[in-house]
């Protein structure tokens, strides 16, 4: 009998052995993950600056593109609201059109998420003040020829 009391001694060390490590491995991941809490909110706001990168990115490739389609146009009148301007035989016209900027005839979106937009000629420049869900922002968009 002492050889099955000593097995079961052994088993008894070892059982309490396991439920100590198990113990220590789950006080060690919480005391890690509380470490980690603080960083979340910073996190967070990292990622969403990427979100405000990337659009700020497209928001300039979209800027170019009007730049090039103004400066191929022969004449380009200013209005508070829209620009009006010639391009490919036709007279179009930049404007708001509910959350989009865009240019008609046509549904060629140069912006979204657009809340106002307004143009005006400063000297021999032409400036669009565009206010959007991801702020405010002024560009010159073309020369007043």
């Amino acid at each position: 009998m002492s050889g099955m009391h000593a097995d079961s001694d052994r088993n008894a060390h070892s059982y309490r052995t396991r439920r100590g490590n198990i113990l220590i491995d789950l006080l060690l991941s919480l005391w890690i993950v509380t470490l980690f809490l603080p960083m979340i909110p910073t996190l967070v706001r990292f990622l969403s600056r990427q979100d405000w990168v990337m659009r700020s990115a497209q928001d300039q490739i979209q800027l170019q593109q009007l730049r090039r389609l103004l400066l191929s146009s022969g004449s380009i009148e200013v209005h508070d609201d829209q620009l009006t301007f010639d391009a490919e035989g036709q007279t179009r016209r930049l404007v708001q059109n509910g959350s989009w900027l865009l240019v008609q005839p046509g549904t060629w979106i140069f912006f979204d998420q657009v809340e106002s937009v307004r143009f005006e000629q400063r000297q021999s420049q032409i400036w669009m003040h565009l206010t959007g869900e991801r702020g405010e922002w002024e560009a010159i968009v073309g020369d007043a020829g």
